[in-house]
């Protein structure tokens, strides 16, 4: 029974090892992101100030993205309404409704 209980124990502290090791390493990652984001929002506030300072209007980093399909045919990508949450069929799917 003693056995048991060691054991018991002996698991139990690895288990809070393990823990206490992912929280350090979640902590890591959250900073890493932190600083990311703030890179970031500095990024996009140099080039708000960038646009400002050419006169003309700010738009959304959205009008940058791509207009071609990922595929090799070259066609233009149909335009997406990005207010709503059913993406456009893939190529060769019928219309949805």
């Amino acid at each position: 029974m003693a056995t048991v209980l060691a054991k018991f124990q002996e698991t139990q502290r690895l288990q809070e090892e393990q823990y206490l090791g992912f929280r350090e390493e979640l902590r890591a990652i959250n900073s890493t992101l932190g600083t990311i984001v703030g890179v970031l929002k500095e990024v996009l506030n140099t080039r708000r100030d960038s646009v400002a300072l050419q006169g003309a209007p700010d738009t959304s980093l959205d009008d940058e993205l791509p207009t071609t399909s990922a595929g090799a045919s070259g066609q233009e990508a149909p335009p997406q309404d990005h207010h709503t949450s059913t993406p456009p069929p893939a190529e060769g799917e019928p219309p949805r409704k």
